[in-house]
């Protein structure tokens, strides 16, 4: 079937999703509750997913600035793992392309299929669970002002009035003006994830539904570290993505004529060829800092706050699902939080890659290329996922171009030794 404008129908939907009213009104209006929880993100109603999902009766207010949840994001992810939403993937991929330079790699897993999720379909499935639930409120439209911790309970400013809570948990992400965001970058390695993708439709058939792009590294790379990132949902329908791992200053205007110079570069498209749906944009921090998860005797950080982004490669959604499940099970059955949910030896190679890509980013299409031609898929899955056993980290490094690691390696051993007469 097709549209007036002669191009078949978007497989996503387009505007609001709808807030179940159970969860803003009906409710008894009250100012203290037994878990508070800032942000309706990812990481806030995850966590009050799997709350519910332990037993808590408990109240709950989950308070947020946004008016409405829209579909503006796409959470991707290998399935190592069950998650309470991984059936919700609008399409998956068992095949993925590298490209630099000369070179293309295809790997296929039929164990490990790469899902993608959008945030519409997300926002509607865990709200409708939320809601099934008389003990959670949620608060749309209200600037959290801050909080303070006293030995009683926690107190939360709010631009609609104040809360007061036994445990609080701060979900509010990590802008790149916060002083979390801050602290990191001088503390710590930090290289920021820019994006912003185009949700697009062609008239005719040119993409291949069945594999997707992580990442192309045949664009420029005159401003920085930057690739290509497509997600085909069909043969005319994907998602393309202009990435950059740099700081540099990179407007929508200039995002929106690279993605249209990829198309052309690629596929052949003009911009007559194709309609644009919707766009996606993000800041994703990649830092090796350690962000403390509790923060407070009652108080928790999770999300991208609590360090939930896996420094050298940007994923969060795994690390989300995995952290949020294990912090509600402790609150639950009054146990001690956990401080990580990964193995520890990982830290140090994901410190390692992230300050060569720092400091050495005119060498990194071909780390990645080494990566891919190198490493079996089911085993490269299992390191970007933090599945991976030693054994899988012993073949990743053998893959990888020795000198500059080590440098890199011996030059953080040094910087972290304690100065004389310090």
């Amino acid at each position: 079937m097709l549209h007036d404008d002669g191009y078949e129908p978007s497989s996503r939907r387009a505007g609001s999703v709808p807030t179940p009213e159970s969860l803003t009104t009906g409710r008894d209006a009250r100012d203290h509750y037994e878990h508070v929880i800032l942000g309706a993100g990812c990481a806030g109603l995850s966590l009050c997913y799997y709350l519910l999902e332990c037993g808590v009766r408990d109240s709950i207010l989950i308070v947020d600035r946004r008016n409405s949840f829209e579909d503006d994001r796409t959470w991707c992810f290998w399935d190592v793992e069950e998650t309470p939403f991984s059936g919700l993937g609008i399409q998956s991929w068992n095949s993925w392309r590298f490209r630099a330079g000369d070179h293309e790699i295809v790997q296929t897993s039929a164990e490990y299929p790469y899902l993608c999720l959008t945030g519409a379909d997300f926002y509607e499935n865990v709200l409708e669970r939320i809601a099934a639930h008389d003990n959670v409120t949620l608060r749309l439209g209200e600037e959290i002002n801050g909080y303070q911790e006293s030995p009683d309970a926690t107190q939360v400013e709010t631009s609609g009035g104040s809360y007061f809570c036994r445990y609080l948990f701060d979900a509010r992400g990590l802008p790149p003006g916060s002083s979390a965001a801050l602290e990191a970058r001088r503390r710590s390695t930090w290289v920021p994830q820019k994006f912003l993708g185009l949700r697009l439709r062609t008239r005719e058939p040119v993409f291949d539904p069945g594999s997707c792009t992580l990442m192309d590294f045949s664009v420029s790379q005159a401003r920085g570290l930057r690739f290509a990132y497509v997600l085909p949902f069909g043969a005319k329908e994907a998602l393309v993505e202009n990435v950059y791992l740099s700081e540099a200053e990179v407007s929508t205007e200039e995002h929106r004529t690279e993605i249209s110079n990829y198309l052309r570069d690629q596929y052949g498209l003009s911009a007559a060829d194709y309609v644009v749906d919707g766009e996606e944009r993000g800041y994703v921090p990649m830092t090796d800092h350690p962000f403390p998860r509790r923060i407070g005797e009652r108080t928790y950080a999770v999300g991208m706050l609590g360090g939930e982004t896996r420094p050298s490669t940007g994923y969060t959604f795994l690390r989300i699902q995995r952290y949020c499940r294990s912090l509600a099970r402790s609150i639950f059955n009054g146990r001690e939080a956990p401080t990580r949910t990964s193995p520890r030896r990982l830290d140090l190679l994901d410190g390692i890659f992230l300050r060569f890509m720092r400091e050495r980013p005119e060498q990194c299409p071909e780390v990645y290329r080494r990566m891919f031609s190198s490493v079996a898929p089911a085993t490269l899955v299992r390191f970007l996922t933090e599945k991976s056993t030693p054994l899988d980290e012993l073949r990743l490094i053998t893959a990888l171009p020795k000198t500059p690691f080590i440098w890199i390696s011996a030059r953080m051993f040094l910087d972290a030794r304690p100065k004389r007469g310090k």
